[in-house]
């Protein structure tokens, strides 16, 4: 009985801690601001044929990210600069 609720008390604690960690790599608001930034910086130094997607891209990110969708803006953003040539690294 002893080494069950051990048992119990270490499998509790585990999932607090892979939980807590999932919080810690959901995107933020400043994430959709340096990626932002990083589009703004890659659009200046291309004229690649899919600048105008890219563009597209970019806008969309921004309205999910200014209405706190900040994962849903990274995403776009990263598929903006997947378009321009720089993968978000």
């Amino acid at each position: 009985m002893r080494y069950s609720v051990l048992a119990g008390t270490a499998l509790a604690a585990g999932l607090m801690i892979s939980s807590s960690a999932a919080f810690a790599i959901e995107p933020s608001e400043s994430a959709c601001h340096d990626m932002d930034a990083q589009v703004r910086t890659a659009l200046e130094s291309t004229q690649a044929a899919n600048r105008d997607e890219a563009m597209r891209e970019r806008n969309s990110a921004r309205e999910f990210c200014n209405h706190g969708y900040y994962k849903l803006g990274t995403e776009h953003l990263a598929q903006a600069l997947k378009l321009l040539g720089s993968e978000k690294g």
